[in-house]
């Protein structure tokens, strides 16, 4: 009996090492503005339906994020496999830098709902997010 509960855990993926991380990288495009004035904001992934499957990385200035995972306790290398909506989450560290980004990205996208948005893993692990001026 526990073996069989052993070997179905290890078949979902969630055997003694876990669920498989994909490496992800994601560069935002921001065709109308200035991409650096994201630099320090976060893109934020979820799976549709479950925000408690998500993942998330810092951006750069140049544009650039790698996505790590909250998992059991620890910060995980890149994304479990799955189809996500993407947001983008402003940075609060700095009232001017705050304002420089709201000001680069449409409101938007700084929702799950409403930023049209998506990440499957593992497809690609280089992703390109284009944020538009409408």
């Amino acid at each position: 009996m526990f073996l069989g509960a052993i070997l179905s855990l290890a078949a979902a993926g969630c055997g003694p090492g876990g669920p498989a991380f994909h490496p992800v990288r994601v560069t935002l495009a921001v065709p109308a503005g200035d991409v650096a004035a994201l630099a320090g904001s976060t893109v934020d992934i979820a799976v549709d339906g479950d925000h408690s499957k998500r993942a998330s990385g810092t951006i750069g200035a140049d544009g650039r994020a790698e996505l790590e995972t909250l998992h059991a306790g620890r910060i995980r290398r890149g994304v479990q496999e799955g189809k996500y909506r993407a947001r983008i989450v402003l940075s609060d560290d700095d009232r001017e830098a705050h304002r420089k980004a709201a000001k680069a990205v449409p409101a938007k996208y700084l929702d799950f709902k409403t930023s049209g948005l998506t990440v499957t893993v593992p497809e690609a692990a280089e992703i390109t997010l284009t944020l538009t001026s409408k």
